[in-house]
């Protein structure tokens, strides 16, 4: 899964992802003219080594040969073309932000709220997020947070969540997508059991104010 991967570009320039998808459709079509079949469609253990690899070699070497030196010469090809556009164009991937590294950097913002080095990735998000009582709804993709927030103006910026380890986020009206990583399904439980202490914590105080 190339996901993850193609999140820290494309919304940082949709340049780069739709060069990525020439690049991608152009190597596909080189394999097949050069007679590479199979499954591609995953990973080296799960799906090349069994599927592929493995039971097509005593009769089709010469193809695997082939499949991997026509992926070397992409792996070369992506990285001349991607770093002359990123230099060419001074395009902020992770990494060549200056935001990020001089204003947010996860040290920093941790000092800010006064946390430990060992504080949750769970609550750094969830406060970054505008709290427990912020968030109308959260699910989550294969690599996605999917929030629905009460108020958009008690988020963070984006520079902050990228600090905490973030690809990308994406706002869209009272929604914001948080790119985490494959990760995301622990990240997003943790987030709950925060979520359902913080407002527990909420309703008790506000009985005993009441009583």
């Amino acid at each position: 899964m190339t996901e993850p991967l193609e999140f820290t570009f494309l919304f940082i320039s949709p340049m780069l992802f739709a060069v990525h998808a020439v690049l991608a459709a152009t190597m596909a079509t080189v394999m097949y003219m050069c007679g590479v079949v199979g499954n591609m469609g995953g990973g080296l253990i799960d799906t090349l080594l069994p599927q592929d690899w493995i039971p097509m070699f005593n009769n089709h070497a010469s193809m695997i040969f082939t499949q991997v030196g026509i992926g070397l010469c992409f792996t070369v090809i992506y990285f001349v073309v991607f770093r002359t556009l990123i230099l060419r164009f001074n395009l902020k991937t992770p990494g060549r932000e200056d935001s990020e590294v001089k204003l947010y950097t996860k040290a920093d913002y941790k000092a800010a709220r006064g946390q430990s080095a060992q504080s949750d990735l769970a609550g750094d998000y969830l406060h970054a997020l505008g709290g427990a009582t912020n968030i109308a709804s959260l699910n989550n993709c294969a690599t996605r947070l999917r929030i629905t927030l009460v108020d958009t103006e008690k988020t963070q910026s984006d520079d902050v969540f990228k600090a905490l380890g973030a690809h990308g986020v994406v706002r869209h009206g009272n929604a914001i997508q948080v790119i985490v990583g494959l990760n995301v399904p622990q990240v997003r439980d943790q987030i709950e059991t925060l979520m359902k202490d913080a407002l527990s914590t909420e309703k008790t105080t506000m009985t005993e104010a009441v009583s």
